[in-house]
Order: structure tokens, then C-alpha cells, then sequence
């Protein structure tokens, strides 16, 4: 990533999986971010990456500015687009970064809906570390299309209306279509009642930020990068894992 940045399922087989596909036609029209009727409705984003990412060299080292001062939150605005919002939000800058280099931050202009697992700044590093020169390198251009696809699913899936999906399953797991041509699992863990994510391989990834609206659709902020996982012929996915609690955004 850009330097001064930082790094930052429940039985297998289970009888039954809903799959819900979402279709229908999404909108290509650019969506107007001053052209929605403004409202009250506001989150503040947490910020960590930054104090972390400066924290003095030992235990009696001054610390610098950057730490006396640290990253505030940052406000997301329920009226406004998804663009605008990850765009401002300094806890995703490396992933909002990657959206522009892979193109896909001008499909989240538009009026979609979309519902966007976003990756915040030290998990995205640590995962870009794993390819040499780095995700954004373009020799790993396909690597950087395919993580960021597997985050964005078609339609307005708010926290709501994933607990209200899960809880019509025996099972309690769904899996959605995303932009990468991959389900992505949700199910929920039975001795917290949490929702987490899944990929085919059963690798976990928990929600830290749950469901902000957007005009355009619905943010989440992820745990962790989950990567994609190419259907395998007569596999059956499963969940493992337990899930701290997760963080609601501040109103």
C-alpha cells in the first residue's frame, strides 16, 4: 500500500443452504451526492489505525504529534453515497485507495444499491503484503479485482434484513451473490447470536461496524480481508469459529 499507511461458520454439511440471488437491474447512472434530500441521520467511524500506526519507539520516548494527536472518528452521513462516505472515512483509506486503482469506486457513485464489507487499513495491508510489489502493484491486478468484488453485494442488505434472512434458515446460513461472481456465506454463530462472514474455504471474517445506510446502499466495516475461494466441484462449504462482540457505529 502507499507508504505512511498501515497494515490494519455451526456444523459442516449442514442439510440445508438458502441461497438468495440478487437480481434486477442496477442502475449506471452516476447518483447525485447533492441531489438527495438531506436528513439528521449521521454515525461517527472510529478511527484506530493511526495511533497504532505512531506509537513512540519504547515506553519513555516523547510521543510524536501524530500520537499526542491522534485520528479523530470520522462522520458518515446517511444521505450521502457510498463513494463519498468511504472516501472520507480515514480508517478505510487503503481500501478506498484500492477501489480507485481497480475501478470500482465508480460503480459505488452510482445509484446501485449496493452493500459494501469494507476492510479497514491494517488487514488490507497485511493481506497487499502477501503479493510482491504489493496489491496495487498492476502485475496483481486480477489478485486486487477479485478481493475487492468479493466485498461488494448487489442490493440493500441492512443488519435488519440479514437477521430477518438468516432466521427463516434451519441452518441459520444465507449466501449472497457478489461482484466477483462468488457467494459470499453469512451465518450465525449459535453462543453469541452474531452474524459472520465465510468464504468455501470455512475462513471466518467478523463484522466490526455494523450496517450504516447509505442513499446508494448499506456499509459494513470487516475484521479482517476474507479471500475469495473458487467453487470447488462437489464441496460443501462450512462454518467455524467464535465471534467477540461487534461494534456498533456511534450515532
Amino acid at each position: 500500500m502507499r507508504s505512511g499507511q498501515v497494515a490494519r461458520l455451526g456444523t459442516a454439511g449442514a442439510a440445508v443452504m438458502m441461497v438468495l440471488s440478487v437480481a434486477g437491474c442496477q442502475s449506471s447512472a452516476r447518483q447525485d451526492a447533492y441531489g438527495k434530500l438531506g436528513s439528521v441521520c449521521s454515525f461517527m467511524a472510529p478511527t484506530v489505525s493511526g495511533v497504532r500506526n505512531y506509537a513512540p519507539a519504547g515506553e519513555k520516548d516523547a510521543p510524536d504529534s501524530r500520537v499526542a494527536y491522534p485520528d479523530p472518528d470520522t462522520p458518515i452521513y446517511c444521505d450521502r453515497p457510498l463513494s463519498t462516505s468511504l472516501s472520507a472515512i480515514i480508517e478505510l483509506a487503503n481500501y478506498t485507495e484500492a477501489l480507485h486503482v481497480s475501478g470500482y469506486y465508480a460503480l459505488l457513485q452510482q445509484a446501485g444499491p449496493y452493500t459494501v464489507f469494507a476492510i479497514p487499513n491494517e488487514p488490507m495491508a497485511r493481506y497487499s503484503a502477501q503479493f510482491t510489489g504489493g496489491l496495487l502493484d498492476p502485475a496483481n491486478k486480477n489478485a486486487l479485482k477479485a478481493l475487492l468484488a468479493y466485498t461488494i453485494v448487489p442490493g440493500k442488505w441492512s443488519l435488519p434484513r440479514l437477521q430477518k434472512a438468516l432466521a427463516k434458515v434451519p441452518t441459520h446460513a444465507i449466501s449472497l451473490n457478489t461482484l466477483a461472481g462468488i457467494r459470499l456465506t453469512f451465518s450465525i454463530e449459535p453462543s453469541s447470536g452474531q452474524i459472520v462472514l465465510s468464504n468455501r474455504s470455512g475462513v471466518i471474517n467478523r463484522l466490526w461496524v455494523t450496517g450504516v445506510p447509505q442513499s446508494n446502499g448499506v456499509l459494513y466495516f470487516t475484521q479482517s480481508a476474507l479471500p475469495p475461494v473458487l467453487p470447488q466441484p462437489n464441496a460443501q462449504p462450512s462454518t467455524a469459529g467464535t465471534v467477540p462482540s461487534k461494534v456498533s457505529p456511534k450515532p
